[in-house]
């Protein structure tokens, strides 16, 4: 009966830990969301590149240590918002299409700074796009910043949402870009 006084204290502190604690990994999830803006009748190979030296989506600052957090399936996601974004704007995606169309990921990074009573997020997201035509190509950056403050600690998914919705923001100026549309209908 002394054994069960150490183990039940033992047994609550690991579940409550285990429960604070949040997965090592920042989910993104980027839905292209808006309509048809432009008419691109055009068919595209589309493919993303990740290119950032540092891997970290998420970079937590507190007072006595930096936290590091990836993504999976980083490209993948935002390859998915981008076909969206061109199928609804009249492109066909095609791995047969002629046109290559390139993203490379430059940055895309939220920086979450915590102090004792509050947090602040800077997300910074930096795509190269590369259009490729066998006579011809095509190249601009596309660059976006969001910051957030908040109470206390952050909210691992408010931070996704605002690194979310900056991707949708840069995939929508690129759809409506009068410059790409050009180059694509020319």
């Amino acid at each position: 009966m002394a054994m069960m006084k150490y183990v039940l204290p033992c047994c609550t502190l690991l579940s409550l830990s285990a429960c604070s604690s949040q997965p090592n990994q920042l989910i993104l999830n980027p839905v292209y969301q808006n309509g048809k803006l432009s008419s691109i009748n055009q068919s595209l190979r589309t493919s993303v590149i990740d290119l950032r030296g540092d891997p970290a989506t998420l970079k937590l600052i507190t007072s006595d240590k930096t936290q590091t957090i990836a993504s999976q399936g980083l490209t993948e996601s935002i390859k998915s918002a981008l076909d969206s974004a061109f199928s609804r704007n009249g492109a066909s995606i095609s791995n047969l299409a002629t046109t290559r169309f390139e993203v490379d990921i430059h940055t895309l990074q939220a920086i979450v700074t915590e102090k004792m009573m509050s947090h602040t997020s800077n997300a910074k997201i930096e795509l190269g796009v590369r259009v490729i035509r066998s006579d011809s190509n095509f190249s601009k950056i596309y660059r976006g910043n969001a910051s957030l403050e908040g109470p206390l600690g952050h909210d691992r998914a408010k931070i996704e949402g605002q690194l979310n919705k900056l991707t949708e923001q840069l995939i929508t100026r690129m759809v409506s870009d009068p410059e790409l549309l050009a180059y694509l209908e020319g």
